[in-house]
């Protein structure tokens, strides 16, 4: 079975350099789930296991407390604030504001590490270092967001050296093929999210029901694409607001769109499914390098997926497991050795200060 300590070691390095960052601007706040958010995601096929395609996908994210307005935002920068202003649609009134930050990786491999040659006829190997600035407005009944990503893609991603250093250290073999790895090329992505509550049911107990349309299109040379889903959620205590449908970087948004349960002081616990459908005009780590050749693979245009996924949350903290599967996005009958299907499972572990 392949192990996965490179995520490992990563995340803890993210966490340091984050964590080191955001002190500077760390206010003592009363704990509740309205509060600054601080996020682990950690996105592997370890679950399923597998190890091709995305391989790895992790994300360390700061969330502010909420504002009643953009200016009233605390802790946020002012230039920050100035564009939830100015951004069209995020100003609504009867939405409360958050902004967050992210910085993430994602790896991907083809499914045979042993080859060092040009596997031409599968995914290529592929890493991406990106930093992520959200700015989303909500109530318990809708979601508007917007994200910008920046990054790079290719041999300073440190994909490979992160696989290939642990593998080393823990005894594993040693990927072959990063010399074949996509080349390098600044990333930049433009990312928009509507969300609309669309049925929901309470009872006296505490048990409830809702479900959500989501909307969403991005724009760039990491991806570009529009999708739709379908959100369901189901449990004891729900917060009110959205669920978050984890994104190893870039596909979707990072956000924490919650509001205090209808009991701050005891546990939420439920149950969510998200379906969604996808229409693909790029993918860089299907299509390769938009501005340099690279290797790339015939892709799938339209793309299904589903998430499932159980939440467990307490007014300082909250655990996320969910895993994912998609329809090929991947032309298996002119790609042979690739995997059609993606499949991930994820982990996601929130703080709150």
């Amino acid at each position: 079975m392949n192990s996965k300590p490179n995520s490992i070691l990563m995340g803890l390095l993210v966490l340091s350099v984050f964590l080191w960052i955001s002190s500077a601007h760390a206010e003592v706040k009363s704990t509740s789930i309205e509060s600054t958010t601080y996020r682990f995601e950690f996105d592997n096929d370890v679950f399923f296991n597998k190890d091709n395609k995305i391989s790895s996908g992790l994300s360390l994210q700061k969330h502010s407390a909420i504002g009643e307005s953009w200016n009233a935002l605390e802790s946020v920068p002012r230039f920050i604030r100035f564009w939830g202003k100015i951004i069209p649609t995020l100003t609504k009134e009867g939405l409360v504001c958050r902004a967050g930050l992210a910085i993430g990786q994602v790896i991907q491999t083809p499914d045979d590490l042993s080859r060092s040659d040009l596997i031409v006829d599968d995914v290529p190997y592929a890493g991406a270092f990106t930093l992520q600035t959200t700015l989303y407005a909500f109530s318990d009944n809708e979601f508007r967001g917007f994200e910008i990503t920046a990054g790079i893609v290719g041999p300073p991603s440190l994909a490979e050296q992160t696989q290939k250093t642990v593998h080393k250290l823990t005894g594993n073999n040693d990927p072959k093929g990063w010399d074949n790895q996509l080349e390098i090329e600044p990333v930049i992505n433009f990312n928009y999210m509507r969300k609309k509550k669309i049925w929901r049911w309470d009872t006296p107990v505490g048990l409830s029901f809702d479900t959500s349309i989501d909307g969403h299109a991005s724009l760039g040379n990491l991806f570009t694409q529009v999708s739709t889903a379908l959100e369901i959620r189901f449990g004891y205590n729900m917060p009110r607001g959205f669920v978050y449908v984890p994104d190893p970087i870039g596909l979707s948004m990072h956000y924490f769109a919650s509001l205090n349960p209808p009991k701050p002081h005891i546990a939420s616990f439920y149950a969510t499914l998200v379906l969604r459908g996808s229409a693909f005009a790029h993918n860089i780590f299907l299509d390769g390098n938009l501005f340099r050749d690279s290797h790339s693979v015939d892709k799938e245009t339209l793309v299904g997926l589903a998430i499932a996924g159980l939440h467990y949350e307490r007014k300082n903290w909250g655990i996320h497991i969910a895993l994912m599967e998609s329809s090929d996005n991947v032309d298996t009958s002119k790609e042979l050795a690739a995997e059609g299907r993606e499949r991930l499972g994820s982990i996601n572990i929130e703080w709150r200060y």
